[in-house]
């Protein structure tokens, strides 16, 4: 088979359009993180963005496992995910198409697409550096609408049969690095699906496309970008009550922190005077476990003051040391 014939043949593959089928793929196996548990929103929304593997093949999408995966582990939120993928695409088209898909919308888009990019290349059109100039139009446009830019490397085209398609994964290749340099440059989420599948094609249904396992893999991998992104900006200030309580000689009190502030954590008895001062120092997004020692405490009951250096947060727990 020529070059040009393969080359119409897998742009027909890319437009192939079946509606997923959620009931056709299950999940399972999930990590919860721990941002989970703190969570500052409502809700999760997520715009998937790009082409045949974004809009689903045969029944198989991405989208469906996705949302298992942060219903499984964000109980009680709201999971709304879309899907704006259009097979056959390449990232030019998907500028004239990005704002309608955004409108109005919240939290985050994931962005995947340039496959047909690099195909298109081995015909002679396009470039990387068009492919790249698009992808940071996508993702300008989308720090716009205030969405949290997820964007996808792209998995290889299984080329171990067709000596044709060897071109094209190094296209794939020099994309690849064009988006992590993207990545670093906007300080935004990079979901690595390539170094997840690498070249295990027994991930995919054809030369082009994951099948179930591969889709589940991708769920994975975006999940935890996901999970990144809420981890680094979305996280609620939270101080648990002590552990155990009561305490003897030792005691335990979780801090998360939704950025980085000069925490002064202090124990006060029951009258009101300073008993400790456990902690008065910087610390870093995320959660931070504080071990007390208790044992020149008093049997009886003691406060935590909690509060920070910027005033945003402060919180006051009881507790009570017991022999």
């Amino acid at each position: 088979m020529k070059l040009g014939a393969i080359i119409t043949y897998a742009l027909l593959l890319f437009s192939f359009f079946t509606p997923v089928c959620v009931s056709a793929q299950t999940n399972v196996g999930v990590s919860c993180p721990e941002a989970a548990q703190y969570y500052s929103k409502d809700s999760i929304n997520i715009v998937t963005f790009g082409a045949s593997t974004v809009e689903g093949v045969r029944g198989l999408g991405f989208q469906s496992l996705l949302e298992s995966n942060f219903a499984n582990c964000y109980t009680g939120k709201t999971i709304n995910i879309t899907n704006h993928g259009i097979g056959g695409q390449t990232t030019r088209q998907g500028l004239l198409r990005i704002d309608n898909a955004i409108a109005n919308r919240t939290g985050f888009i994931v962005l995947n697409m340039g496959i047909n990019d690099a195909i298109a290349m081995t015909r002679g059109v396009g470039s990387v550096a068009e492919t790249t100039e698009n992808m940071r139009l996508l993702i300008t446009t989308s720090l716009k609408q205030r969405l949290v830019p997820i964007i996808c490397t792209l998995q290889f085209v299984d080329d171990r049969t067709t000596r044709e398609y060897i071109p094209i994964n190094t296209n794939i290749r020099n994309i690849n690095a064009a988006y992590r340099r993207l990545a670093a440059e906007y300080k935004i989420y990079l979901a690595d699906v390539n170094a997840a599948m690498r070249r295990d094609f027994s991930l995919y249904q054809d030369p082009f496309h994951p099948n179930a396992r591969g889709y589940r893999l991708i769920s994975f991998v975006i999940f935890d970008a996901i999970n990144k992104a809420i981890f680094d900006r979305f996280l609620k200030f939270v101080v648990t009550q002590n552990y155990p309580n009561p305490a003897s000689t030792q005691t335990f009190i979780d801090i998360v922190l939704p950025e980085p502030d000069k925490i002064n954590v202090q124990i006060y008895d029951i009258m009101g005077r300073l008993a400790k001062t456990v902690v008065n120092e910087y610390f870093n997004t995320g959660k931070h476990t504080l071990e007390i020692n208790t044992t020149t405490f008093t049997p009886g009951i003691y406060f935590f003051k909690i509060s920070s250096d910027s005033g945003q947060y402060n919180s006051v727990k009881k507790f009570i040391v017991s022999r």
